[in-house]
């Protein structure tokens, strides 16, 4: 419930502040003015939940060197996929075939393929994670939430199709328990799904990365053919970008990264479903 996720997220799943940092202040302890209402202004407490993030977003500033890369991705060959076996697959698994699950299953292998990307920092020390769990941000009136899909590489399309849309659901209905949030590896977030073009989203700690999902939409393209002979054509693309800690990973590692789930995504097997 959302009682249950509001009291473990206070408990404990606050991401620790680097030494020096006090949640909410700048670096070395020295609070900035509080700003004072003018005449007119309306004052409104934080909610319990905004106070919780606006303290995990500064923390997470404070303790990761932020560095954000960009990419355009071509959807097209997922957008006919989904079109052709949209039918046949919602008939097989009772379940809508959103953009997200091509997504997530591009984003497992670059992940197997890149681990220093599913990783957290511990002191002098890098953790590679072995899971790969992945946290897809879902916004709601009260608040964001990041439920998280345990094992994704272990689970086919259809696999992630049905946890991605059971997590979505229960934390539109407040269903969701503590330990459906907990032990993330790596996050999404889909800022596309408002219309935004692109992002540079705030690490969730521990965590070292972070994916943005701008919108997916028709452009015009130039496509170079076989014969050198560049065309106009209307194809299906997005920008994404990645938010990552600079401290373990360098840009060269993250670029490839996104190359990696570019490609994956570009030439997604029919099969696959």
């Amino acid at each position: 419930t959302k009682r249950d996720i509001l009291g473990f997220i206070e408990s404990g799943a606050r991401a620790p502040l680097a030494p020096g940092i006090r949640a909410g202040g700048p670096p070395g302890g020295h609070a900035l003015p509080l700003p004072e209402p003018w005449p007119g202004d309306v004052i409104e407490p934080m909610t319990k939940m905004r106070a919780l993030i606006s303290d995990h977003m500064v923390a997470s500033r404070h303790t990761s060197a932020h560095v954000t890369s960009f990419i355009e991705i071509d959807f097209t060959r997922v957008a006919r996929i989904r079109v052709t076996k949209r039918v046949e697959f919602e008939t097989a698994t009772g379940q809508k075939l959103s953009y997200m699950p091509f997504i997530i299953k591009a984003v497992t292998q670059g992940l197997q393929a890149f681990p220093v990307m599913n990783s957290s920092v511990a002191g002098t020390n890098i953790i590679y994670r072995k899971q790969i769990n992945i946290g897809v941000a879902v916004a709601l009136d009260w608040g964001l939430i990041v439920p998280v899909i345990k094992h994704a590489d272990d689970l086919s399309l259809s696999g992630i199709t049905r946890a991605l849309n059971d997590l979505a659901a229960r934390a539109r209905s407040k269903r969701l328990s503590p330990e459906d949030v907990q032990e993330g590896t790596f996050t999404i977030t889909n800022p596309g799904v408002f219309g935004s073009l692109m992002g540079t989203p705030i690490i969730n700690q521990p965590q070292v990365a972070i994916l943005g999902v701008g919108a997916i939409e028709k452009r015009p393209k130039i496509l170079t053919g076989a014969d050198g002979e560049d065309t106009i054509a209307i194809r299906t693309c997005a920008y994404f970008s990645i938010s990552f800690d600079h401290r373990v990973i360098d840009g060269a590692v993250a670029d490839q990264f996104l190359a990696f789930v570019k490609k994956t995504i570009e030439t997604f097997p029919e099969t696959a479903l």
